[in-house]
């Protein structure tokens, strides 16, 4: 039973009636009716009722209402993340039973066992045995379940969070049905659990519980707004990625606040750069017992704590993942090489980090929710729900900075791989590291944003993106001259990817200008032998080629080429960029056997070092094919054309210039081709 009201004036149970309290000595009373919102500790037979229609759940239910029958042969499990409205469909159907003649049941696992005991007195049972069993769990257990099954009417049991199988039975599997969750001639069980792992229910039936999509999620919003529909719902409801309690928090917040937010899309826009702020908005309308479920930051925090209390590595783990794939991207398994993993904050002093440790770890948020596999074996991908990502970097805080730092590390080493998967990553980490240290006062901090910021804008261009990357690498430039000095190493690398984006832009002027500019600084600083000279004379001369000075360009190119072997031999990667630049000019002044021949050797360099999707193996692979193209091997060319546009259309994306100049090679090689084949028809005809 429920204790007594304690003395500072807290009252604890269920209320009949109506409940005064006086705030204190000064007055100030609150008449609470009933019921009210308190934790429940005994079995309660008024359980919670939908606040309005349960959206997106027809089926369920309707399988549920089928499968809900006295003798029911096993019981079912409701299984999804938090905040998925798993206890909105378990008070569903408890409406149903009821209003078919049932007792409901409804209890939580963390006072089950004082719980069901009272739900067997319910039945008949005598009140002083079920005190004498109170300290004999499996006796208690028998005792419960034999007036269940022999109960005269039939009735429902709800177990509802039960997020720690355990407590269902210490020490046994919940399906074996030797503890609290059983099959019973006298009724049926349901269960509400995040745990979404069928070999613990078995053979229970599972249901899992996603998201609502399109209208229902409309619908569900537009409900809790009272009804009315404010303009910019859609809009509102697919930001909020159809995740029930969120769009509950939102209708509400739109019911409540119309002064502050008159439409969906004024809270569209309150809440564009951090869903989070729905929690500060909602807190006073979430009063009572078991608050912290009905906020977002509050159900991922309640999932977090189950699965690191026995999987230390899971949060590190979660956080490296809601960066990696954060608006839902998918994760390739080979985005987290274990060899890369080690040593780093994955790796604990009292979990070594190997192959069992991250599998088991990955298997615990699996089944919690708060990961979704796809694929299987090599092709394994791990994805996160877009709102759950960003709720995980909400509640990252400047003790997370190395770790941030440790992503970085870890996307350096994977090179220009999937430069889509590079662009997205490292723009989430840019803008979390600058959130991270927002209020730190050292400069110096900066240096780990600076890096991503400049690898962001390196695989813009690489992926054929100029434009964003020259925006990019503008303020970059201006923050590290500010930050680190103008003549500091990685302000020069900035400015020479300023440049760089220029001349892609094809603003030549502007490009040369700059290049110039930045040798005459190189050279005074580093010396004219130094690697960084080099390379701004390499750039200068690849202005010449788009200028299509051929003569002019040949002459730095070499010049460029005999000193970078002297310095790294013929294998070294600028070298190979050297040479096939070159290879690419003897092309262009009807060389084109020669160049092919270079092209050729730089190709299967490329190839055996970076593989044959490799962007720089690609650009490689579409000079060669412009070079047999020149030669007037068409159906050749045509080949290593169609190689190219196939690659880049799968890791870069259709649309983007780089895919776009791959089809129009394709395109205008097979236009020759067929005029080839006409003529060659024509002449035979003739």
């Amino acid at each position: 039973m429920a204790p007594p009201p304690e003395a500072h004036n807290h009252a604890d149970g269920p209320v009949y009636g109506h409940l005064v309290q006086a705030r204190d000595i000064h007055g100030g009373v609150t008449v609470n009716a009933a019921p009210v919102a308190a934790p429940v500790h005994d079995v309660s037979l008024d359980p919670p009722r939908p606040s309005t229609a349960v959206r997106g759940r027809d089926s369920l239910l309707d399988a549920l209402r089928a499968a809900m029958e006295r003798g029911a042969p096993v019981p079912h499990v409701l299984t999804g993340p938090g905040g998925f409205g798993k206890t909105t469909v378990a008070a569903s159907l408890a409406e149903h039973a009821r209003s078919e003649g049932w007792t409901v049941f409804w209890v939580r696992p963390d006072t089950i066992q004082p719980s069901m005991l009272e739900a067997a007195v319910e039945l008949g049972g005598s009140r002083q045995e079920a005190d004498q069993f109170r300290a004999a769990p499996r006796q208690a257990a028998r005792w419960v379940w034999r007036h269940l099954d022999a109960a005269p009417r039939p009735w429902l049991l709800v177990i509802d969070n039960a997020d720690q199988p355990e407590l269902l039975d210490p020490e046994n599997r919940p399906g074996e049905q030797r503890g609290w969750m059983r099959s019973s001639p006298g009724g049926f069980v349901l269960v509400t659990s995040r745990v979404d792992d069928p070999g613990l229910w078995a053979p229970a039936t599972v249901h899992r519980l996603g998201s609502l999509h399109g209208q229902e999620a409309v619908d569900a919003l537009v409900d809790h707004a009272g009804g009315r529909r404010p303009s910019g719902s859609d809009e509102l409801a697919a930001r909020l990625g159809g995740i029930p309690l969120a769009l509950s928090l939102a209708g509400r917040i739109l019911a409540t606040h119309g002064v502050l937010f008159p439409d969906a899309r004024s809270l569209l826009e309150h809440i564009e750069e951090d869903v989070s702020r729905l929690d500060a908005l909602a807190t006073p309308m979430s009063q009572g017992g078991g608050t912290e479920r009905q906020l977002l930051s509050g159900v991922w925090n309640v999932s977090l704590r189950l699965v690191s209390d026995q999987n230390p590595q899971a949060i590190p783990l979660l956080r490296v993942l809601a960066v990696f794939g954060s608006d839902g991207r998918a994760v390739p398994m080979a985005k987290l090489p274990l060899e890369d993993l080690r040593g780093g904050r994955l790796d604990l002093h009292s979990i070594p980090l190997d192959a069992a440790s991250l599998a088991r770890t990955l298997n615990a948020l699996v089944v919690h929710g708060l990961v979704t596999v796809i694929g299987t074996g090599n092709d394994m991908a791990l994805q996160l729900h877009p709102l759950v990502s960003e709720g995980v970097r909400s509640g990252m805080t400047e003790q997370d900075l190395p770790l941030v730092e440790e992503m970085g590390t870890l996307l350096d080493r994977q090179g220009e791989q999937d430069l889509r998967f590079q662009i997205a990553a490292r723009g989430t980490l840019a803008r979390l590291w600058s959130k991270l240290s927002a209020h730190s006062e050292e400069d110096s901090n900066r240096t780990p944003e600076f890096t991503n910021q400049r690898e962001l804008g390196r695989a813009l261009l690489l992926i054929g993106l100029p434009e964003p990357g020259e925006r990019l690498f503008t303020k970059l430039v201006a923050d590290a001259t500010r930050v680190l000095g103008a003549e500091n190493s990685f302000t020069l690398k900035a400015r020479h990817f300023l440049a760089e984006a220029k001349m892609y832009q094809g603003l030549l002027d502007e490009a040369e200008e700059e290049f110039r500019a930045l040798l005459s600084t190189v050279t005074s600083a580093l010396g004219a032998d130094d690697v960084a000279t080099t390379e701004v004379r390499y750039m200068l001369a690849l202005v010449l080629v788009r200028r299509e000075r051929w003569a002019e360009a040949e002459k730095q190119l070499q010049r460029v080429y005999d000193e970078r072997v002297a310095t790294s031999g013929e294998t070294e990667p600028s070298v190979l960029f050297t040479a096939a630049t070159l290879a690419y000019v003897a092309v262009k002044q009807g060389r084109a056997r020669e160049g092919e021949r270079t092209l050729r050797r730089v190709y299967a360099i490329r190839e055996s070092t970076l593989g044959a999707e490799h962007s720089q193996t690609l650009n490689v692979l579409q000079d060669l094919a412009h070079a047999v193209e020149t030669d007037g091997r068409l159906a050749e060319a045509e080949r290593m054309f169609r190689r190219v546009r196939d690659v880049r259309r799968e890791h870069v994306g259709a649309g983007l210039p780089d895919t776009v100049l791959a089809e129009k090679d394709l395109e205008r090689v097979r236009a020759a081709l067929a005029r080839a084949e006409s003529g060659a028809q024509g002449t035979q005809e003739g």
